[in-house]
């Protein structure tokens, strides 16, 4: 601003009295003060934008490297065959999915009329919405969570009409959600295939039953469609299901645990010949179990899976391992300590183990961008 005679020129403005001079100065301070407002603006929400990035933390599930993610099927409350046990299995997802919260990441599917069970004790950010039209996932989903791939569900459990709409229901979810994964025509329960996830597969003879595939024949189809090395086919402990997951464990690519079958002698024998065989560098390390000993009583056309400590769930650095409050129980929790550097989690499963299946049984594990698409879904839903 420049004096010329009685004149002022500001930013080439001729003024001549003292109110256009007010009324300038009130228009420069307020376009200033506009700046200013907007410049504050911007901090304000650069900050903002810091502090959501940091509010990700405090979701349930972190995405990571380090976590796997567990899935579970809630039982739907319109489903007359789970009803009598509506509550117990209800119970054992909840507690399981707190127990994996803070180690791995945790998604449950439910239905809308079911979901009221589950949000008055879990975060609704572990949550999906949708129908999956049965909860033993580890059977009609994915085997080997780093390569997945989808076999046929077989009937042994149910019907084929029932096994096939079961896995349309989950194909139909998978699919929504852009779930990658291969798929075979092979017939298999998940729980029948037991993976070190290093070229070391553990199934049983009622996958060459089910395929009319011969001992041979069964090994290379396994090598080719999962790319493994060494294959072991061995001889069921139960005849319904026939699942090698009740049988063995890996806890990690060289050592194999395997429930002790001294009371067995000869099938004791077989089993363990085969695995040898099969596996010549991999050290084999016996556990106790117990049979006949279901307290709730055994579920209608299945062998209990009380007992059953090796039907634990593996992820990077934990394993769940399930317990029945029975006498052989601490025994099989310490073998299983002192042979992993994994963090060993036990969580009892006297709820659902009557029906023939336990932790392992009924979880799927998704990791990479198949279980980043779930967590980021269950967040949004």
């Amino acid at each position: 601003m420049m004096l010329v005679g009685r004149k002022y020129l500001v930013k080439g403005i001729k003024l001549k009295t003292s109110t256009e001079r007010l009324f300038i100065r009130k228009k420069e301070y307020r376009k200033m003060k506009k700046i200013t407002f907007i410049f504050m603006l911007l901090i304000t929400l650069s900050a903002c934008a810091g502090e959501e990035g940091k509010m990700t933390e405090n979701f349930s599930n972190q995405i990571s490297d380090d976590r796997m993610l567990l899935v579970l099927s809630a039982p739907s409350i319109h489903e007359s065959y789970y009803q009598p046990v509506f509550d117990l299995i209800v119970e054992f997802q909840i507690e399981y999915a707190k127990v994996i919260m803070g180690n791995d990441n945790v998604v449950i599917i439910v239905d809308a009329d079911t979901k009221p069970y589950y949000e008055e004790d879990l975060p609704e950010d572990i949550l999906i919405e949708a129908e999956v039209y049965d909860i033993w996932m580890r059977d009609f989903t994915l085997v080997n969570p780093l390569k997945p791939v989808q076999f046929q569900y077989t009937w042994a459990s149910m019907t084929k009409r029932e096994s096939r709409q079961v896995q349309r229901s989950f194909a139909a979810f998978a699919d929504k959600y852009d779930i990658q994964r291969g798929k075979t025509p092979l017939l298999l329960d998940g729980g029948n295939l037991v993976d070190n996830y290093a070229g070391g597969v553990i199934t049983t003879t009622r996958f060459m039953e089910d395929n009319e595939l011969s001992y041979s024949e069964a090994k290379e189809a396994l090598i080719d469609l999962l790319g493994a090395t060494e294959v072991a086919i061995l001889e069921p402990d139960e005849e319904v299901l026939a699942h090698s997951d009740g049988m063995v464990m890996w806890i990690d690519a060289n050592m194999l645990l395997v429930n002790d079958y001294s009371d067995y002698p000869e099938f004791r024998e077989l089993i363990l010949d085969e695995l040898e065989a099969s596996f010549p560098a991999v050290t084999l390390i016996e556990v106790p179990v117990e049979y006949g000993q279901n307290k709730a009583g055994e579920w209608e056309g299945f062998e209990s899976a009380c007992g059953v400590n090796l039907n634990s769930t593996l992820t990077f650095e934990n394993i769940y391992v399930p317990v029945f409050d029975m006498a052989h129980d601490q025994s099989a929790v310490d073998i299983i300590r002192e042979n992993t550097t994994k963090k060993v989690i036990t969580f009892n499963a006297e709820g659902v183990c009557p029906m023939g299946g336990s932790v392992r049984c009924l979880t799927w594990q998704l990791t990479g961008e198949n279980a980043k698409k779930l967590i980021l879904a269950a967040r949004e839903d």
